[in-house]
């Protein structure tokens, strides 16, 4: 023989051999299915054959105990009145030798109780079952027996029986009523539940004529329902009493294996049923664990195969293989983004990948130099230790930061690891080493935005306690304005200029809110080119006289609906990131204009709607970005500046804001010829006008007198409240807690509006009491105030009828927050 056939031969005969041992696990598995299935048939028959001598034995009691009631009733007719206490008796001794029957009642020839065995029937006690099915059906026809019906409620207990009812006849041979016995509907539903079918099996009694009456699970669902249709009843019962088939759920469409036997004698069928997912996962389990033995054996036999195969090749075959794996050991290392360099016990270095050889300026990998050439002198000490350990059989880990001989600096995760022969003597150790600078520059981004997160809690703290205290100076100046009468033009002014300066040192704690992510937007129908005209010298003053700065406006520029304060912060960072673009000179250009999208915009992360908008545009004729720089300039924290210059925040607070007003913001960018940014903010229409800020003045309002609690844990604030409300003709009860709060609800004297603040001690908050007051008087007005002026800190169930009135406030906006509520209107 061919000694070259010799490999084809044995791969040929595993071949053979792993189909014959498919074979004999598919014949094996085939015989275990049948098997399966025979043993589920064979369990469904014996529980079906159970289920119905349960209901045969218990069927058969009650048929015995109506047909003996029955007997006794056509021999004592005297029973036969209402309320009877003999009849109750006698049906009382009747009943009790068969626990299954809850009772047994007597009903006459028009439906009316005649008594039961629980004492119903007498004067009061009366009741019609004329509406009953089992009454109607032994009405139309006494003879026909035994008749069960369907579940329904019982009429003197509140819950489902299934009644099981017999006609008894008058001496003459007429109808002369019904007796029937209420089954327990809930006890034979816990029955069959105990029946292990598993879980996607299905137990069911049904009448002889197709009606559900109890099925399992989901009994609720299917009683009364009429299957007569189905094939249980016109293929498989006409011809046999018992058996099985496979058949459809009638809800889920389910095949499963189907047992069903006609309970002797009686006017009822079972069925038991079993979901193949179930019955079939042994075999199935059984079928997976032979299927992965055969699969094993398969891959022994062939690999095995394969092995003898290879010996006949194996010279040439292991000298091609080990050429094959120098080279892909060779493609590894030298394409894995990782320094790797084998070093002998000697110091010499045995091989360096392409990375090794990039970090250190080495042109070959060639060149054999000690390793010692490139380490740093001044963290020579350092190395050395690590090195020792490593030939002492160590590993070393950690990070080092590594001077390179262009100048750069790296930080890199290094770990030396011992380089062992087969008699454990160590020959020398790898070097790996990862440039984790990145990684390095990102955690100390992260620990500056922490720091700023920090810097955000401590100014949101400071100006929500500044503006408590401005609320009183701003409260009481107001008021001391609104009592100097008008001649005492000297002193309004000193007064005047006070509530300014109050106002903009509010205007200070708002920014500082802002910072802190606690002050949300103030929207207001705004002149954009006015804004942009006031903010010129500003801006002049702050990028210094190198740069220029043009500003091109529209005339015919729509207002818009924004809020004023953020604008002005978006313009300068826009303004300072040209700056720092164009190297401290060059020329600014701001832009306005209106815009008509007639399709939606798609800005690169959500689609603006298309409508009308005004747009502000930033130009400079700085360096420009390339595009894969300018489709992350919005993202948080990424900046293209020296560490320390910036914080990647600026351009990505401009894309919120504008987003957040119901806009966008689109940058073009040119590599050496300038960056454009674009604001669209949605437009307020040609003729739109702001409303006049609420001040000092007060709104009209006829002075009734209302009471108003205000719930204040500041005595400041709540004097300066009590005393504006006082001026506003209001009687005004402040109270500093929750508590006093409840009880001075629960006064006779009516409250007409509860003001509180938000912020209480004591673990009840203004929006808890809020809650309490509106569970017990639902009609109560509320209002809300907090030196945290974010709408947000109002729950949903409130913002329909509720206004967070923000710290400090003016007498007219408390005044204007008052009438509104008290008018069941919010202010916006």
């Amino acid at each position: 023989m061919n000694r070259r056939w010799t490999p084809r031969i044995i791969v040929l005969s595993g071949l053979v051999l792993a189909l014959l041992c498919d074979a004999f696990v598919a014949h094996m598995l085939s015989v275990n299915y049948r098997e399966t299935y025979r043993t589920t048939e064979a369990a469904n028959g014996d529980l079906a054959r159970a289920l119905e001598e349960y209901m045969l034995r218990n069927i058969q009691g009650v048929e015995v105990l109506l047909s003996t009631t029955i007997d006794s009733l056509a021999r004592n007719p005297s029973l036969l009145t209402p309320g009877n206490p003999a009849l109750i008796n006698e049906l009382q001794q009747r009943v009790a030798p068969y626990p299954v029957a809850n009772a047994i009642v007597v009903l006459d020839a028009a439906g009316n109780l005649l008594g039961d065995s629980l004492g119903n029937g007498g004067p009061g006690r009366e009741r019609s079952f004329a509406d009953r099915a089992y009454y109607q059906v032994q009405r139309d026809d006494p003879g026909r027996g035994l008749f069960i019906d369907v579940p329904v409620a019982s009429r003197v207990r509140s819950k489902l029986v299934i009644a099981v009812s017999r006609a008894y006849l008058t001496p003459d041979g007429r109808f002369g009523g019904v007796v029937f016995v209420p089954l327990d509907y809930e006890n034979l539903r816990q029955f069959f539940l105990s029946l292990n079918v598993g879980q996607r099996g299905t137990v069911t009694l049904y009448r002889d004529d197709g009606t559900i009456l109890l099925r399992t699970p989901n009994a609720d669902e299917f009683a009364g329902r009429d299957v007569r249709s189905n094939r249980l009843f016109t293929r498989h019962l006409p011809q046999a009493p018992s058996g099985s088939f496979e058949g459809s759920g009638m809800t889920d469409g389910t095949s499963r294996s189907i047992s069903y036997r006609r309970v002797a004698g009686m006017p009822l069928v079972v069925t038991v049923a079993r979901d193949p997912v179930e019955y079939l996962a042994g075999w199935k389990n059984n079928a997976l664990y032979y299927s992965v033995i055969a699969a094993g054996l398969n891959l022994l036999i062939v690999g095995f195969g394969l092995g003898l195969a290879r010996q006949w090749r194996l010279r040439e075959d292991s000298e091609q293989a080990l050429r094959d794996n120098f080279e892909q050991h060779q493609l590894v290392t030298e394409n894995v983004p990782a320094l790797i360099v084998h070093v002998g016990a000697d110091g010499y270095i045995r091989y360096a990948n392409r990375v090794a050889r990039e970090w250190y300026a080495q042109p070959s990998a060639e060149a054999s130099r000690r390793i010692d050439d490139y380490i740093d002198p001044s963290r020579a000490a350092e190395v050395r230790r690590k090195v020792d350990a490593a030939l002492a059989g160590r590993t070393a880990a950690g990070e080092e930061k590594v001077a390179f001989p262009d100048g750069s600096e790296r930080w890199c995760q290094t770990i030396r690891v011992p380089d062992r022969g087969q008699d454990g003597t160590v020959r020398g150790y790898f070097v790996l080493s990862v440039d984790i600078t990145e990684r390095k520059r990102i955690e100390d981004e992260l620990r500056q935005a922490q720091k700023m997160e920090a810097i955000g809690q401590l100014a949101g703290g400071i100006a929500h306690d500044s503006n408590n205290m401005l609320a009183a100076t701003l409260g009481n100046l107001d008021l001391l304005l609104d009592a100097l009468p008008a001649t005492e033009s000297s002193s309004r002014s000193l007064v005047e200029r006070a509530i300014e300066a109050a106002e903009r040192v509010a205007d200070l704690n708002r920014r500082l809110l802002a910072f802190a992510r606690k002050q949300t937007l103030r929207p207001q129908i705004t002149d954009v080119n006015q804004l942009v005209s006031g903010m010129t010298t500003i801006l002049q003053r702050t990028l210094g006289e190198t740069i220029e700065i043009e500003v091109a406006q529209d005339p015919m520029l729509w207002r818009c609906l924004i809020d004023p304060t953020e604008l002005q912060n978006a313009l300068l960072n826009l303004a300072l990131n040209a700056r720092d673009a164009m190297a401290g000179s060059g020329r600014l250009t701001i832009t306005t204009a209106n815009a008509v999208l007639d399709q939606p915009l798609d800005d690169g992360d959500e689609r603006v709607t298309p409508g009308d908008y005004v747009t502000i545009t930033v130009s400079d004729m700085g360096a420009g970005m390339p595009p894969e720089v300018a489709r992350r300039a919005f993202e948080p924290f990424f900046t293209t500046k020296e560490f320390g210059k910036g914080s990647g925040l600026g351009l990505s607070m401009v894309y919120g804001f504008a987003r957040q007003s119901g806009g966008t913001v689109v940058i073009a960018s040119r590599v050496a010829e300038g960056t454009r940014v674009t604001l669209y903010l949605p437009s307020a229409g040609p003729g739109a006008s702001d409303r006049p800020p609420a001040g000092a003045a007060r709104l009209s309002r006829p002075e009734t007198g209302e009471r108003i609690l205000v719930v204040e844990d500041n005595p400041l604030v709540g004097a300066m409240a009590s005393t504006m409300l006082s001026s506003m003709g209001y009687r005004p009860v402040v109270v500093t807690n929750p508590t006093s709060a409840i009880a001075e609800l629960e006064r006779p004297e009516p409250i007409a509006l509860l003001l509180t603040d938000i912020l209480l001690p004591g673990g009840v908050t203004g929006v808890d009491l809020a809650r309490q007051a509106r569970r017990r008087w639902p009609e109560l007005p509320i209002l809300f105030m907090s030196g945290f002026a974010d709408p947000s800190l109002v729950p949903d169930e409130f913002r329909a009828t509720t206004t967070l009135l923000a710290k400090p406030f003016r007498l007219g906006q408390l005044s204007e927050a008052i009438v509104s509520t008290l008018a069941g209107t919010k202010v916006n």
